[in-house]
């Protein structure tokens, strides 16, 4: 069984298209479950999502990282599959997941995420987002949340998500790449999601300069569990420029180790 794994958090306007598209797949519905992880929804996220869910169970743990982490204890599938309440699903993308997980021998799946209502500024993050292929073939695939899927005893022998919000799929992408892993990104794996959150390039690379400057120098892990504030962002640039050129040349030493142990086994 395959079970894909959606946290919400007031999705009411969101939920029931990407649920829409998820009961649309091609492959037969008693094959895959969907569990809803609602983050203590305060409208009719809820409501909505048992219209048509299989599950919809509170979050335990804390932030993002931590309500995907409770959806895979919940599930039943030998699959996990993560997306987020506002991406829509072509008809063909768990099966073409199922294929590469199961017939292609592979442990984890992921491929494009595009944008259905897109911006200049959610162009320019696709673009900047075409590097990420760069270091396929030195064994590392940079997740996205709202597009991957990962054998379920892989993913609890890497430790699954931690609870944190900022960079939560970087963090099991770089334990999934030190693991003995087979990874593809499939173009056919394609889900289409919202530019919504895209609020301008400065907030948005700001956001993750603080993310890796948590992750890289103070490894706190209350800075990682809350999104900063544009407020909270432009005083930084200042105040911590010399630790982020440390964030920067540990960001840089640790590709760097996957690049110079060279390629495995070709990727596609």
């Amino acid at each position: 069984m395959i079970s894909i794994i959606i946290p919400v958090l007031n999705e009411e306007e969101t939920i029931l298209d990407c649920l829409r598209s998820l009961t649309a797949q091609s492959i037969p519905r008693d094959m895959y479950e969907i569990i809803v992880v609602d983050g203590d929804s305060s409208d009719q996220t809820c409501a909505i999502a048992a219209t048509l869910a299989d599950a919809v169970i509170s979050q335990k743990r804390s932030g993002i990282g931590g309500a995907r982490g409770d959806g895979a204890v919940a599930a039943k599938g030998d699959i996990l599959v993560f997306t987020d309440a506002d991406t829509h699903h072509p008809s063909t993308w768990l099966e073409t997941i199922q294929e590469k997980l199961t017939l292609g021998g592979y442990d984890v799946c992921t491929g494009p995420v595009r944008f259905y209502n897109r911006t200049i500024c959610s162009e320019i993050i696709r673009g900047w987002r075409w590097h990420y292929h760069l270091l396929h073939p030195f064994g590392f695939y940079w997740l996205i949340g709202s597009n991957f899927a990962v054998k379920r005893d892989v993913y609890f022998r890497v430790g699954g998500h931690r609870d944190i919000s900022l960079l939560e799929d970087y963090d099991l992408s770089l334990r999934l790449s030190s693991a003995d892993v087979r990874c593809i990104y499939d173009r056919n794996a394609v889900v289409f999601t919202s530019a919504r959150r895209i609020k301008g390039i400065f907030r948005y690379t700001g956001i993750y300069l603080a993310g890796f400057y948590h992750y890289y120098i103070t490894g706190s892990n209350d800075d990682l569990l809350k999104y900063p504030h544009q407020r909270e962002i432009t005083p930084q640039k200042f105040a911590i420029s010399d630790d982020l050129k440390k964030a920067r040349e540990k960001i840089i030493a640790a590709w760097s180790k996957m690049i110079l142990a060279g390629p495995g086994e070709p990727r596609r």
